[in-house]
């Protein structure tokens, strides 16, 4: 991901003018202007006391603090699009589109601590599908009705940091919840001088958190706010800034203004566009959009609740486009493939720990540092006098190298594609402050070795040697094949899962590369995802 741009303002009027673009096709209005129609309502401009304190312009630019304090319920009803950081093909590509949303309702009784978000949305990023499902929080419970997967998957409780996630958006996304919480406790916020935003004046609110500050950028002439920043944990990124804009504030019959637009920036990029079709401040809310099924739920955890604040965005982006990683997966279920050559399966990544006579390998770090901490821990359990001397990543999709950080900090060589080596290496420099891991408590030397575009690199051993080889597809530039020829053992990630098919040309790419490019002598294959397979299964998904 690209670092924050000194005007944050210019790519993210640009992605706004690409959302109202795709919002107009999909309405219909293409095609030349027909006649004006009449005027609309003023927008609210006022221009506020500028003897006020910056607190107390941005209460009144949100509607006063009679409006604020009297907020007991909110309901929403918006579009959106969803973008997907850190999945494209190359580290430096922009977010693709994970999802759109039309219809979606949010309820949310701020008395009562309960939100009902009824979710209607199509997800675009691997395979087009309609969803329709809720997502129920009541108190530190909650509950997802329906399917939210690209895999069907069905629902269920929803752990505590998913939903620590999700009130975390909401609050970034109307502040009037900061606000409120301001009024009670002013203790909780204090000026924080001035800035320029999109060459206005603006006075600087910074509100106490529990992970890092949030500053407000209150408009010094209305009182409105235009931007929230604040920094978040990010597994494989580490500390990462996060903004929120606001545009087109409205006031609500109760005289309470909510922005029309809203929109949500990590690392310098758009990945969430939301548009307000429908406001309703105090209304009745029905107690069934609030109640949880019958049964046992999941115990409230604080330590989860706060890893879910704060990395909010990271349960949140994945949970987009219908892979949610919620939960801290340290399971290990283990699978001896031959003497010296164990298969590590979690619930959703998998990897290869191969003993050789000089030391460990570790084929494949994903999902956080946690995990890698974990996977670290087994082998030395397993392998007492053999230290790691390396760890070999597929590519650099966030959710398969986010636990490479945890291998370096353990003096192992990081193995990757040359064109991703730069990139590796400033992320293993990133600071790690919000959640700091165990590179960032125990700092180490950065060792890298990589595999030359269209070559391999054998890492040799009497009787486990390891090939890593660079392979061409549509799917990760970076992309390497893993291949232990003495016991015929492929490792690849999401170009095909065994046991669970792949998606578009992955198979057929992953084939090719086995049979023809490489011409390897594979009998099973492992992955990233998903069990064991054998090359006539990858053969038939391939259609070959």
């Amino acid at each position: 991901m690209s670092k924050l741009n000194p005007t944050p303002w210019t790519p993210l009027r640009t992605l706004r003018a690409a959302t109202l673009s795709i919002a107009l096709i999909t309405a219909g209005c293409e095609g030349d202007a027909g006649p004006a129609g009449p005027e609309g309502p003023k927008g609210d401009s006022a221009i506020v006391d500028p003897s006020l304190s910056t607190v107390e312009k941005a209460i009144v630019g949100i509607g006063g603090k009679d409006a604020v304090q009297g907020l007991q319920s909110f309901e929403l009803q918006i579009s959106a699009l969803n973008y997907t950081a850190g999945e494209g093909f190359r580290p430096s590509d922009a977010p693709l589109l994970g999802s759109t949303v039309d219809g979606t309702v949010i309820s949310y009784d701020v008395a009562g601590d309960k939100i009902n978000i009824h979710q209607k949305r199509n997800l675009t990023l691997f395979v087009p599908l309609a969803q329709d499902y809720q997502e129920i929080i009541n108190g530190n419970q909650g509950y997802l009705e329906g399917s939210e997967s690209v895999f069907g998957l069905p629902g269920g409780p929803l752990l505590p940091d998913r939903i620590a996630a999700i009130r975390r958006q909401q609050r970034l996304l109307n502040p009037h919840l900061i606000l409120k919480d301001i009024v009670a406790n002013p203790s909780l916020a204090q000026d924080g001088g001035a800035a320029l935003l999109g060459g206005i004046l603006h006075h600087l609110l910074v509100v106490n958190d529990p992970f890092h500050a949030l500053t407000l950028y209150v408009n010094a002439q209305t009182g409105q706010i235009s931007k929230l920043a604040t920094v978040e944990n990010e597994p494989l990124h580490r500390d990462v800034p996060v903004e929120v804009f606001y545009e087109g504030w409205e006031t609500t019959p109760n005289g309470l203004r909510f922005p029309k637009n809203a929109y949500i920036g990590v690392d310098g990029h758009l990945v969430h566009s939301e548009t307000r079709k429908a406001v309703t401040v105090n209304g009745t809310l029905a107690p069934a959009l609030f109640q949880l099924p019958a049964g046992n739920l999941p115990p409230y955890n604080a330590e989860d609740a706060a890893r879910g604040a704060s990395q909010h965005q990271f349960h949140m982006i994945f949970a987009s486009f219908g892979i949610p990683l919620d939960g801290l997966d340290l399971s290990l279920a283990e699978t001896e493939l031959a003497p010296g050559v164990w298969y590590l399966r979690g619930f959703s990544h998998n990897t290869i720990v191969v003993e050789q006579a000089k030391g460990v390998v570790v084929l494949e770090a994903p999902l956080y540092p946690e995990r890698g901490d974990a996977i670290i821990a087994w082998a030395k359990q397993k392998f007492p006098t053999k230290p790691i001397t390396h760890v070999l990543a597929t590519h650099h999709h966030s959710d398969h190298a986010g636990g490479l950080r945890a291998f370096v900090a353990a003096g192992a060589t990081v193995v990757a594609h040359e064109s991703v080596a730069s990139f590796y290496q400033e992320l293993f420099r990133a600071p790690s402050t919000i959640r700091p891991d165990s590179l960032a408590r125990t700092p180490a030397p950065i060792r890298l070795t990589t595999v030359p575009a269209g070559g391999s690199l054998r890492f040799e051993d009497a009787s486990h040697p390891v090939v890593a080889y660079s392979i061409d597809n549509t799917h990760a530039a970076d992309m390497l094949l893993f291949y232990l020829p003495n016991e015929k053992v492929a490792f690849v990630s999401d170009l095909f899962n065994p046991g669970q098919g792949g998606v578009g040309n992955g198979p057929k790419e992953l084939y090719k590369s086995i049979t023809q490019t490489h011409q390897l002598d594979v009998t099973t294959i492992t992955g990233g995802h998903g069990t064991t397979s054998t090359l006539a299964d990858l053969k038939a998904a391939a259609g070959e």
